[in-house]
Parts: structure tokens; C-alpha cells; sequence
């Protein structure tokens, strides 16, 4: 019996993918209008969810935190995580508040078939590490027709209220790929 050794393969595309957590008035849309001109336009914005089900960024950011999230049209190379991970971190730095406090947390990340994967610069032992202090941190998988959440994830990804807004970002992925031609999905 002959034993094949596999080749590497490229990645496939995905979409492009943040959560943005803000806190005051103007910042969403200034986050939002410095996300577009690094990643394109926008396809799909989800409406604001609340950030209650922890405290973590509430003395940096103040109370009352809310998260919105955004699928943008452009396709892109799933490796150039850690590059998207910086140039968000620029963008919060850019919207600080005058001691260095955030207004705003932007977690970029893609969106594919099978799953959502979100960029950190933090460490755990669920996260794989793509380099240039960015890990890798699979927050949602989806199997038989919905997301689920694995059991590492936030207790907000855990608790479904994102399914709904991730389920269509994942039609318009497909709208997408069809209509860049990459085949018949």
C-alpha cells in the first residue's frame, strides 16, 4: 500500500468579520467609519446587544457597554489575522480617551462555513497562536443548520444572542462567494 503525502493547500477565502464594544455616543461611528476604510464596505450590521454578562472592561471603559457586530464584503485571507488584530488596536488607541482609556474594543475576525474565529491578543489554552502576539479564538461553531458555542467561549456567545445576526452574515458569505464566482455553493 503507498502512503501519499499531502501538499499544502492555500486557505480559503472568508469574510471579513468585528465586534465592536463601545460605551459613549460618537465612537461606534467612528469605529465603524475607520473599519471601512481599512477592510471596504460594510454588508450587515447587527443591532446593539448589551455587554452585562461581565464587568471586565467596565472600569477601563465605564458602565454600560454595548456590542455590535459587522460583516464587511470584502473577501479576505484568513492569515492576515494578526495584521487585523494591529491596525484595530491602532484604531482603539486612535479613539482613547486623553488618559489612554478605550471607548471602544474592536475584535476582528472572520467568519466561514464552519465557524467564527475572533483575533486576542490575550493567551488561554483554547486559543492558537498566528504570531505577532495575536491568538486565535474559535468562538462559535456551526454544524446541522446552527452556531453553537464550544464551552470555552463568552458566556454572551454561549448564551445564542448572536446565532441570528451570524446565521445571515453566513447567507450573505455565500451571496458573496457566488456572486465573485468561486463555484457553485
Amino acid at each position: 500500500m503507498e502512503t501519499v503525502m499531502s501538499e499544502p493547500l492555500s486557505a480559503p477565502s472568508v469574510m471579513f468579520i468585528a465586534s465592536v464594544m463601545h460605551s459613549s455616543g460618537g465612537c461606534l461611528e467612528a469605529a465603524v467609519e475607520a473599519l471601512v476604510k481599512l477592510f471596504g464596505r460594510v454588508a450587515m450590521v447587527s443591532g446593539e446587544y448589551p455587554f452585562e454578562l461581565s464587568d471586565y472592561y467596565a472600569e477601563e471603559m465605564g458602565p454600560g457597554l454595548r456590542r455590535n457586530w459587522l460583516a464587511f464584503e470584502r473577501l479576505v485571507d484568513p492569515s492576515r489575522l494578526p495584521a487585523w488584530k494591529h491596525e484595530c488596536h491602532a484604531i482603539e488607541i486612535r479613539l482613547s480617551r486623553e488618559d489612554g482609556s478605550r471607548l471602544v474594543n474592536i475584535d476582528p475576525g472572520y467568519l466561514d462555513f464552519g465557524k467564527l474565529v475572533l483575533a486576542s491578543f490575550k493567551e488561554a489554552p483554547d486559543k492558537v497562536y498566528m504570531g505577532d502576539g495575536v491568538w486565535a479564538h474559535t468562538c462559535l461553531r456551526y454544524g446541522h443548520g446552527g452556531f453553537s458555542a464550544p464551552d470555552h467561549s463568552f458566556p454572551d456567545f454561549r448564551d445564542g444572542r448572536f446565532d441570528g445576526f451570524m446565521l445571515e452574515a453566513r447567507r450573505a458569505f455565500r451571496r458573496i462567494l457566488r456572486s465573485a464566482g468561486d463555484g457553485d455553493l
